[in-house]
């Protein structure tokens, strides 16, 4: 399936890859390209840079979707992850009472974890998502990960939570006395109880009655969040969804890349398409195709320098395409578009168009289409 063929029939895409190689403003151009062809479309992104939003145009970048003013006929919005309000949004929406989303949302301990625990941040991410799925405002969602490792944090992100309310350890944080053996349990539980009290007095941190509290009240939304993640889990593996590696041909970027790659497989999250950035496009600079006529007399001196730098190019271009080998091997993906390297990101919203328009174009794919202006750095 070609990237413009994604973009019409996909709910979700997702943008992976490591850092550096221009996922962001890959998936703002995708989302400035869904909505030039007509869908409603939202580029969610986990850290975006300040260039990123002045390319869209955009004042304010905040956990609100702001809309980018493409004109009139096409709707693009674009907000950036706000883990505390996605947090506090979610314990109010499975609290069956407000007393009952006050008692988590006024825990101490919720307070200083809601936006810090480690694995938040990925969860409240694919919230997120899955909020604006339910709101049913927008057709299209382009989602920028994290690099590398911790988009397969960030994407695996359900399971590993379904994992920990199902665990015991959940359990023990509820009741630090359940560790302790059945035999005997009532005098050794009088006993650790006094102890862990002994140490609130002592030290005046009542860290473990809080630790029971937060985890008694989060307890209470258990069964409404597992189905909550389930339902996450499910729309990310769905067909619906379609994740899009994004990389360039650099030795590090494709190493690291390649244990993205084989780290998704783990998780059996498949790729539907890579997008490789900073190329020498193959249409052109492929091994089978022939310089193209001078249109000017130069010389025979020069003229022989310009057919040396145009076979320069051609090796580079093999060098690119056998370091992108193995990575292209491991993804089972096919290449969907290409960029090749120009002055600079993208600065300005007709820039991002342009590359929008280059992603989405047929020659676009094998890099035979035009790009002007600027580029990915």
């Amino acid at each position: 399936m070609t990237l413009a063929e994604l973009i019409a029939h996909r709910r979700i895409l997702i943008c992976v890859g490591s850092g550096g190689v221009g996922k962001t403003t890959t998936a703002a151009a995708l989302g400035v390209a869904a909505a030039r062809l007509g869908r409603r479309t939202v580029v969610l992104t986990v850290d975006p840079a300040q260039r990123l939003k002045d390319a869209l145009g955009i004042g304010t970048l905040d956990g609100r979707p702001r809309r980018v003013p493409l004109g009139r006929g096409h709707h693009l919005d674009a907000m950036v992850l706000d883990v505390k309000r996605t947090f506090d949004e979610l314990v109010r929406g499975l609290a069956t009472h407000p007393e009952q989303a006050a008692r988590v949302l006024e825990n101490r301990l919720y307070q200083n974890l809601s936006s810090t625990l480690a694995g938040t941040a990925e969860y409240m991410a694919i919230e997120s998502v899955q909020r604006l799925v339910d709101d049913g405002r927008h057709e299209l969602l382009v989602v920028d990960t994290p690099p590398a490792r911790h988009a397969v944090d960030f994407l695996d992100a359900p399971r590993r939570l379904l994992a920990l309310l199902d665990s015991r350890a959940f359990g023990i944080l509820k009741d630090p006395t359940s560790i302790l053996p059945a035999a005997g349990s009532r005098i050794a539980q009088l006993v650790l109880g006094g102890v862990l009290r002994g140490l609130e007095r002592f030290t005046g941190v009542t860290l473990v009655r809080e630790i029971g509290e937060f985890v008694g009240a989060i307890e209470a939304l258990t069964a409404a969040l597992r189905a909550r993640v389930a339902e996450t889990q499910a729309l990310l593996r769905s067909d619906a969804t379609s994740l899009l590696l994004v990389t360039a041909p650099e030795p590090r970027l494709t190493t690291e890349t390649s244990a993205l790659v084989t780290a998704l497989a783990e998780v059996e999250l498949r790729l539907d398409g890579v997008i490789v950035n900073r190329a020498l496009p193959r249409a052109e600079f492929g091994p089978d195709v022939v310089a193209p006529p001078l249109s000017v007399a130069l010389g025979t001196p020069l003229e022989r320098r310009v057919r040396r730098t145009f076979e320069d190019l051609q090796r580079l271009a093999a060098r690119e395409r056998a370091t992108l080998a193995p990575l292209l091997a491991i993804a089972r993906a096919p290449i969907v578009a290409e960029v090749p390297l120009l002055a600079a990101p993208p600065a300005a919203l007709d820039e991002l168009v342009a590359l929008g328009r280059h992603l989405t174009s047929p020659a676009g794919a094998t890099g035979t289409e035009p790009l002007r202006g600027h580029g990915l750095g």
